[in-house]
Formats: C-alpha cells, structure tokens, sequence
C-alpha cells in the first residue's frame, strides 16, 4: 500500500506539472498582436536551457545513478566501517523469484561516538530459510565514516548490480521523454506561429512553465523537508553519527506564523549541558503535527549535538524517523 500511495503522489504531481498547465494554456490562448518578439526569443531560450537542465538531471539520476551506487556499493564493502547491529523488528515484505524475499528492518547500533542509534533497512534476503534478520538477530553493517556516499551504509554480505534489461528499458524511456519534447517545440511552432516565427512564447507557454513547475516541484519538496525535519538531511545525519544524545531544557516554545497544511512550525529554545558539564543554548525551527503539540510543553527533550559544533542540535525523535 505504501509503494501505491508513493506512485500516486508522483502521476498526481506529474499532472499538474505538464498536463494542466498544457490544458490551461490551450483553453485561454490569445493572438500575437501584442507580443514583443525580443522578449518570446527569451522565454523560447529559457525554455531550452530548463528542458536541457532536466533533461541532462534525468540522465543522471535514471542512467548514471545506478552504475555510480554500484561503485560506491563496492567500495563501501571494501572501505566502509564495520559496525556490529542488533535486528528489534523484523517484517517480510513482497515474495520474490527463486524464494527471495524483501525484509524490512528496524536495527540498533551505536553510532562513531558510541550514542545509541536505530536505523531503518529494507533489503532483499536471497537466504530466508538461514533466518539472518530475524528479530534479535546480530548483523553487521558497513557505514561511510563520511556520509558523503549514497548509500551510505549497508548489510555487510550485500551484492551490487546493475540489471542489464532494467536498464534497457531506461535508456528507452529517457530518449522517449527527450524526443517528446523535441516534438513538441516543432508541434507548437507549426501550430502556432501563424508565419511570425516564435513570437507566440510567452511565460505561461507549456514548454516554460512546465520546466519551472518541475524545477519548483522539486526544491519545493527539499526545502518542506526541512520545515519538517528541522534541518538540512544532511547535517541531521551527519549529528545522528557523531552527536551525543542528552536531555535539554525547553526554554521556550513559540509559533513562528508559518503554517504547512495547517501544522504551524514552532520555534524552540533550548539550554543544555554537554558532557563536560558546559552549558548551551540552541535553537530548532520545525513543522510540529497538532497531535504533537503537546511536545511544547514539556520541560525537557532528548536531542543529539555535535561535540565539535555544539549549537548544531536536533531532536533525538527526528534522527530515529
């Protein structure tokens, strides 16, 4: 069920980033009496830089991606951090060929401070009936002391590869995709110059505000990430793996006037002693749920921070989602 919500939400956002944007702009098109012909060759520019930006983003992320967490794969087995984790929750997942199964897992280690830490694993198990990653269970992870690598960490008896038919298929929908849009720059010319050239781009022409809804859609999506998260995903793993966990002081807890689907972000206060006895102050910025509100109120919270950067925080709740 979940992976179905996961694909809804892209075709949902899909639509209203090239669909809509085409049946709102054929719906209400006007003449080209009024429009200056320097400004259309802009926006036609505009156009071509984007759909080339997400075009090239695209081929990396669909084509490149897969060859370059094959070698960070390998090299995490070779050079990763062996880290010994105990399995607390275990659920089968779908049922694959040759009695594969997928296993999603819920593990507990310390991380490169020795804070106790969970981590969230989903992986193939291509050995059910041995019962590795049942609850209980130790295994052994392998973790890039740096973080910098995606993934970043891994079961230590994991196998990297790159399907040679899956990506068949991608290098097929990717020159798809680029050869629609080419397509349509020569549909739209011919249907709509009238034998004045290109002067019918305006900004809300499909193949400008297309572009801009996706390039919104996405830095949209990273930056609601972090309102919710409380901070960047980069610095939160960064002071799972090396913050130590204490409890702080709720100073204060005010609304800062930004609401998300009607959720306000709440700005927190906090004082904390480190383990020399030091103390801080910091500040967290987050989308709060209403029906954890009542974290507000409390007069103290478990939060991690970073020994080399103290007032770099983050709630110990947030590291373990």
């Amino acid at each position: 069920m979940k992976g179905f919500w996961s694909y809804f939400w892209v075709v949902y956002m899909l639509f209203f980033a090239i669909p809509f944007p085409m049946l709102i702009y054929y719906n209400t098109r006007e003449g080209l009496s009024d429009t200056n012909p320097y400004l259309a060759i802009t926006w036609l520019a505009l156009s071509v830089i984007l759909w080339t930006i997400l075009a090239l983003r695209w081929f990396h992320n669909w084509i490149l991606l897969p060859f370059k967490m094959k070698r960070n794969m390998d090299y995490l087995l070779r050079e990763g951090e062996r880290r010994e984790a105990r399995v607390v929750e275990s659920k089968d997942g779908k049922q694959l060929k040759h009695y594969m199964i997928t296993k999603g897992m819920t593990v507990s280690l310390r991380n490169f401070v020795g804070t106790p830490i969970t981590e969230k694993l989903e992986l193939v198990d291509t050995k059910p009936g041995e019962m590795r990653y049942e609850k209980g269970r130790v295994i052994y992870l392998m973790i890039d002391k740096t973080l910098k690598l995606r993934p970043y960490l891994t079961v230590d008896t994991a196998q990297a590869d790159v399907k040679a038919g899956r990506m068949l298929v991608t290098v097929l929908l990717w020159l798809g995709i680029v050869a629609a849009i080419v397509w349509y720059y020569y549909f739209s010319y011919n249907l709509e110059n009238d034998g004045y050239g290109w002067r019918f781009m305006k900004f809300y022409h499909p193949l400008v505000l297309c572009p801009v809804i996706l390039f919104a859609t996405r830095f949209g999506l990273g930056a609601l990430l972090k309102l919710f998260s409380g901070g960047d995903p980069g610095t939160l793993l960064r002071i799972k793996y090396y913050g130590i966990q204490t409890m702080a002081e709720v100073v204060s807890a005010s609304q800062t006037g930004t609401y998300i689907n009607e959720q306000p972000q709440v700005k927190f206060e906090l004082r904390y002693k480190d383990e020399y006895g030091k103390t801080y102050n910091a500040e967290l910025k987050k989308i709060v749920s209403l029906i954890d509100l009542g974290m507000t109120r409390q007069e103290t919270v478990s939060i991690f921070y970073l020994k080399d950067k103290p007032s770099e925080v983050a709630f110990a709740d947030d590291l373990d989602d």
